[in-house]
């Protein structure tokens, strides 16, 4: 038996501070953050990691270093990376960053290390919603270009639309594509309301969003019908892709049934959030521990589940088209945010890529009918 918390884990958010170099206006921490994370690692963490790594077998651990702003904490990164290779630990590991800290050595340490970056950034638009543009720099644009396993990150906003997002990040694509001979990964979130200052980002436009969502559908059935896709609409197709995955998953792998009871982000479950100290918590953007490494089994589990609405928003979310792609969305969106603006944006994301999907079901069932 081993000594700590036992669960399924697949990921494990280390989760190294809250200190960062930007102050982007929609930060989800700010208003949920509360009191400091210590920095000085607790060796037990490692005894911790290393059960969880052997509880997966071959498949070993994932360790996304988090912040605040990961790179302020580089010193802490390097050795927890350098303590789990001298142990012979089966993990892997990422981070996600803003960038701005980003030093030679750090790139040269990730590319060493087949460390995934994922840089957050709001295409054309970053000043004005995280304050400064690291693409903008050419020294930090050079950095990050060299990066061996680079990702762009963007949060859809009333100032960031998914086309104008998705245009950016091609062009950001392409010249790293010149240098190392594959694309970027893409991500895109959209933003919600934890209580954020700058309440005008939340004023978005969605029959804009639905249009946009519809039309890079239609390209995406198009490109998959022809077999032709165009490296110019990349970001589009791969963003796209991840909808359709998503939808064939709900409705031919699980037959259209929601049986989801908790957020499907698997914070607190299939994945961790751990602090340095040995601390746990229910999402890495909050401050507020539901236990430790030792805390016993079904204390820390009822700690998560209290903290869970899922299950109260359940019947509500059946009746949404939008729970196929949204599976009930955050735990950490209140009922206000909720109604007033969350689940507009994800109705504007998903509801149009179903349509454009059953629009091509009925119009390919016609053609097998002569119709």
């Amino acid at each position: 038996m081993g000594n700590f918390l036992k669960r399924h884990v697949e990921t494990v958010f280390i989760m190294l501070g809250n200190s960062c170099n930007m102050n982007c206006v929609y930060c989800l921490q700010h208003p949920l953050v509360h009191q400091s994370l210590s920095s000085k690692v607790n060796p037990e963490i490692y005894d911790f990691i290393e059960e969880l790594s052997k509880e997966n077998g071959e498949r070993g651990i994932h360790l996304q270093f988090y912040g605040g702003e990961p790179l302020l904490y580089f010193s802490v990164i390097k050795e927890i990376v350098s303590e789990t290779k001298r142990r012979h630990i089966k993990c892997n590991y990422s981070t996600i960053s803003n960038g701005r800290a980003l030093t030679d050595e750090m790139v040269d340490f990730f590319n060493a290390n087949d460390f995934p970056v994922t840089i957050s950034w709001d295409g054309y638009h970053t000043k004005e919603t995280r304050l400064f543009d690291v693409f903008s720099q050419s020294v930090l644009k050079e950095r990050i270009l060299r990066l061996k396993w680079l990702g762009l990150s963007g949060v859809i906003s009333s100032r960031a639309y998914p086309m104008e997002l998705l245009t950016a990040f091609q062009a950001i694509s392409d010249e790293y594509e010149k240098m190392h001979g594959y694309k970027v990964r893409i991500n895109l979130d959209a933003i919600f309301d934890t209580g954020i200052m700058e309440k005008s980002l939340l004023d978005v436009d969605y029959d804009r969003v639905a249009r946009e969502m519809h039309e890079m559908a239609t390209l995406y059935l198009k490109a998959s019908l022809s077999g032709v896709q165009e490296a110019r609409d990349y970001t589009k197709l791969v963003y796209i892709e991840r909808f359709f995955q998503q939808l064939r998953d709900f409705y031919i792998t699980k037959n259209g049934a929601w049986n989801r009871y908790t957020a499907p982000c698997g914070n607190g479950f299939t994945v961790l959030n751990l602090d340095v100290e040995g601390n746990l918590y229910p999402c890495h953007n909050t401050s507020e521990k539901i236990g430790t490494i030792h805390t016993p089994f079904f204390s820390y589990m009822e700690a998560v589940l209290k903290g869970d609405p899922t299950m109260r928003h359940r019947e509500k979310c059946l009746e949404c088209p939008a729970v196929s792609c949204c599976k009930g969305g955050c735990k950490l969106v209140t009922d206000k945010a909720r109604k007033e603006t969350y689940c507009k944006l994800k109705k504007a994301l998903a509801v149009p890529v179903i349509q454009a999907f059953e629009e091509y079901g009925r119009r390919m069932g016609g053609e097998r009918d002569g119709t």
